[in-house]
């Protein structure tokens, strides 16, 4: 899996292709020959995918920070800038503090955008045995839900995203 997050806000899609020509020069060689280009297929009410079998990719974003995820296997991802939190409107997420609050919070949004389930599935709770990685970035908290596998975490430039557009 790799990760790549940069602190500003940039043009999503530019940022999806940008991940996924990095993903395809770290990884392509274990997929076989991938496809220099990309469409990004939203069919509604669906997850994003691309049109590129083998190669999952999700997105997520909170204040100035971005974060997409690329894998071989079905991924989600979610990010939250840790912040204080009325606990109190959120009785069903058990967490003593704000920063255990966001780590939880992000493990149900990552599993739901993992399944695509979406957020009227908010309350039910997550499976057991979903795995999950957790990754404090400067003031965010993040978590990618996928089964488990190496990852490979970049920051980048916003820079970079632009020639993307």
């Amino acid at each position: 899996m790799i990760v790549f997050v940069v602190r500003e806000k940039v043009n999503s899609d530019a940022f999806i292709r940008f991940g996924y020509a990095n993903y395809r020069d770290l990884c392509g060689h274990l997929h076989g020959e991938l496809p220099e280009s990309i469409s990004i297929i939203r069919d509604g009410g669906h997850k994003p995918r691309l049109d590129v079998d083998g190669v999952h990719f999700n997105l997520s974003h909170s204040g100035d920070l971005v974060l997409v995820a690329f894998s071989h296997t079905e991924i989600g991802v979610d990010i939250e800038k840790i912040r204080p939190v009325n606990r109190e409107k959120f009785t069903f997420i058990d967490a003593e503090d704000d920063e255990e609050f966001f780590e939880k919070w992000t493990e149900r949004e990552s599993y739901l955008k993992l399944t695509g389930e979406g957020i009227t599935s908010f309350k039910k709770p997550v499976p057991e045995d979903a795995h999950f990685e957790h990754f404090d970035m400067w003031d965010y908290h993040a978590c990618i839900c996928a089964p488990p596998q190496n990852i490979r975490c970049f920051e980048i430039s916003a820079e970079a995203v632009k020639d993307f557009e």
